[in-house]
C-alpha cells in the first residue's frame, strides 16, 4: 500500500494533536454521509488517489493536490502518522480500505501500533473515542498510584541507609585511614634565587616570585619549598596560594624566618582541599630587614617550560622552576597530626609513590647471559626480573635524595600462567656505597623484606622492608629473584610494580609546618590558630 499526503499537510501529520482518520468509499464524494466535523478531535480524510491512497484535510477532496494552478507536491509516508486514536469508516465498502490501512499500519509502525477501528454513525464513534480516553485516565491513576509506592518505597530506604556495595565502603575506608601521597617532585635543586624582600609595611605591594603549579586544587594537602639558604634577620614569608580561573585566594601563610632552616620547609592545609580550580599559583615574598637575604633553591623545568618561575632564572642551562614537592589526599579528610613536638604538627605519616620516571633509572646488578629477556623495564613502572637458572638475577633502583623513609613497599607477581615452579623474591634498601652482593648476603643494609615466595602464577604478594630508624638521603633499592628448587624455572616471567616510600612527617622537613589561619571574613571561615606562622586558607 502506498499512502501519501500533500506537502503542507505533512509536518502536521507528526504533531501531538489527537487525529481520527475518515475513510471515505470510493463512490461517495468527500463530505458526504461521513461529515467529521462533530468529533471532537481532529479529522483527515483517507481517500484513493491515482491507483493509491491520500490522506487530507476536510474539504479537500480527492483532487486535493489540484487547483487552479500548479498542483501541490505530495510526500510519501514511511511512518504512520502520530496520536492518531482510530479508524472510522461506515460501511463494508470503505471498510475494505480501512483493513489495507490498518494492514500497511502493522508493517511500517510495528505489532500493536495501529488504532482502533470503528464502524457506524458519529454516536458509535464518538462513544468508542469517550471510552478510549476513561481508558487513559484509569490507566494513568495505575501509573501515579506505582509512582507514588515507588517514592515512597526509596524514601524509606534512603532514610534507613544508603546501601553502597560492600567493595566501594572497603575503598572509602582504605582511602580515609591511608596517609598523604605524593603527587609531584622536581628533580634535584641545582640552582637559586633570591626571594624579593621589602621593608616596612608602608611600601606599596612587594615583588613575588610566581610559580605555577601543576596539579589542580582538588585534593591539595600541602606544598614543600626547598629554601637553599635561610634568612638572616627579622621578618617574615609572606605566602599566598591562588586560584587565577576563580579568582580566589586559597590559603596565605605568614612564616617569621626565625622558624625556617635551610632544607625542605612544609606548607600544609587543615584539610585536603574540595575546590574544583585548575589553575594554581604561589606567590612568594618577604618582609623584613635582613644581613642575608633568603634563597629558594631552583630544578630544571625541562619538558614543562610552562611552568618556569617569574621572573625568569635559569637552573642547569634550561629554565628553572622552583624546587617543590605536592601532596595531595581525599577531599576533604583532615588528616591527623603527628606524634611529635613540632609547634604546628605534621601527619604522622605520608607516602611516597615512585612514580615512571624514577623506575627508569633501575639498572642490572649483575650481568648474565641468557637465551631469553630476563631484565627490562616495562609500560605502567613495571620491571622484569626473571629468574636464572643457578644464579640470582638482581637489578637496584638508585634514588637520589629521600626523605625521613622508613618503610618501602612493592608488589611481585609471575605473569606467565604457565608458570609451575615456585620463584622468591626479595626487596633491600641499602646505603648507595653497599654492593649487590652485600645487599644479597643483607650485610650493611638498611633494610631487608626477607624471601618471599611466589607459588603460583599471576598471584601477586607485598614485599615490605622496615627500617629500623628515619633514613635521609639518598639511598639504593635492590631487587633480587632465584628459583629455591633449583630447577631452569620455565616460564618464570617475575614483575615488579608499584613501588612507594613510607616517610617519617618528624624526620622528613628541615622546619616545622606551617598552617594558614583565617584572618579575613571574605576570605574563609576557618578560625585562627595560635603561635607565630599564621595566615589564612580559603573555605572548602
Amino acid at each position: 500500500m502506498k499512502l501519501s499526503a500533500p506537502a503542507s499537510l505533512f509536518a502536521s501529520l507528526y504533531d501531538g494533536t489527537p487525529k481520527v482518520i475518515v475513510v471515505h468509499r470510493p463512490a461517495v464524494p468527500n463530505g458526504e454521509e461521513m461529515d467529521g466535523s462533530a468529533l471532537p478531535l481532529r479529522t483527515l480524510h483517507l481517500v484513493r488517489h491515482d491507483g493509491a491512497y491520500l490522506l487530507t484535510a476536510p474539504g479537500a477532496g480527492e483532487g486535493a493536490g489540484e487547483g487552479d494552478g500548479e498542483p501541490e507536491p505530495l510526500r510519501t509516508l514511511a511512518i504512520p502518522p502520530a496520536t492518531v486514536w482510530c479508524l472510522w469508516s461506515r460501511d463494508e465498502a470503505a471498510k475494505a480500505d480501512a483493513e489495507r490501512l490498518l494492514a500497511w499500519w502493522e508493517e511500517a509502525g510495528g505489532p500493536g501500533s495501529a488504532p482502533f477501528h470503528v464502524t457506524g454513525g458519529p454516536a458509535e464513534v464518538q462513544g468508542a473515542l469517550l471510552e478510549r480516553a476513561f481508558d487513559a485516565i484509569r490507566s494513568l491513576h495505575r501509573r501515579n498510584h506505582d509512582l507514588q509506592r515507588n517514592l515512597s518505597t526509596l524514601r524509606e530506604e534512603w532514610g534507613v541507609g544508603s546501601r553502597l556495595p560492600p567493595e566501594a565502603t572497603e575503598l572509602l575506608d582504605n582511602l580515609r585511614l591511608s596517609p598523604p601521597r605524593l603527587l609531584f617532585a622536581t628533580p634535584r635543586p641545582v640552582a637559586a634565587m633570591p626571594v624579593p624582600l621589602r621593608h616596612g609595611r608602608g611600601n606599596a605591594a612587594p615583588l613575588e616570585i610566581v610559580q605555577r603549579l601543576p596539579l589542580w586544587a582538588r585534593g591539595l594537602v600541602g606544598i614543600d619549598l626547598h629554601l637553599d639558604r635561610a634568612p638572616k634577620g627579622s621578618g617574615t614569608f609572606a605566602i599566598t596560594l591562588h586560584a587565577i580561573d576563580s579568582g580566589r585566594l586559597v590559603a596565605d601563610w605568614r612564616v617569621p624566618f626565625a622558624a625556617v632552616r635551610d632544607g625542605w620547609l612544609p606548607l600544609r592545609l587543615p584539610a585536603a582541599c574540595e575546590r574544583m580550580d585548575r589553575i594554581l599559583e604561589l606567590r612568594i615574598g618577604a618582609i623584613g630587614v635582613v644581613t642575608e637575604a633568603p634563597r629558594l633553591s631552583l630544578a630544571p623545568a625541562g619538558l614543562l617550560d610552562e611552568y618556569a618561575v617569574t621572573p625568569a632564572a635559569r637552573a642547569g642551562g634550561q629554565p628553572g622552576m622552583l624546587a617543590l614537592r605536592l601532596w595531595g589526599g581525599l577531599p576533604g579528610l583532615n588528616y591527623g597530626p603527628a606524634e611529635h613536638a613540632a609547634e604546628h604538627p605534621l601527619p604522622a605519616r605520608m607516602v611516597w609513590p615512585l612514580t615512571e620516571p624514577v623506575l627508569a633509572q633501575v639498572r642490572k646488578s649483575i650481568e648474565h647471559k641468557a637465551t631469553f629477556p630476563w631484565f627490562g623495564f616495562l609500560r605502567g613502572g613495571r620491571i622484569l626480573l626473571h629468574p636464572l637458572y643457578g644464579v640470582t638475577a638482581a637489578a637496584h633502583i638508585a634514588l637520589e635524595e629521600v626523605p625521613g623513609a622508613i618503610a618501602v613497599r612493592g608488589h611481585a607477581v609471575i605473569e606467565d600462567p604457565r608458570c609451575r615452579t615456585p620463584i622468591a623474591c626479595k626487596l633491600v634498601v641499602a646505603a648507595p656505597n653497599v654492593s649487590a652482593e652485600d645487599a644479597q648476603r643483607e650485610e650493611g643494609i638498611l633494610a631487608s623484606s626477607g624471601w618471599v615466595v611466589l607459588d603460583a602464577p599471576r598471584r601477586t604478594l607485598g614485599l615490605a622492608a622496615a627500617l629500623a630508624a628515619p633514613w635521609q638521603g639518598p639511598m639504593t633499592l635492590h631487587l633480587f629473584t632465584t628459583i629455591p628448587d633449583g630447577s631452569h624455572g620455565l616460564y618464570g616471567r617475575t614483575v615488579f610494580h608499584d613501588f612507594e616510600i613510607e616517610i617519617d612527617g618528624a624526620t622528613a622537613w628541615a622546619s616545622p609546618a606551617a598552617l594558614p589561619a583565617a584572618s579575613d571574613p571574605d576570605i574563609s571561615d576557618l578560625g585562627p590558630r595560635d603561635g607565630d606562622r599564621t595566615g589564612s586558607a580559603n573555605g572548602q
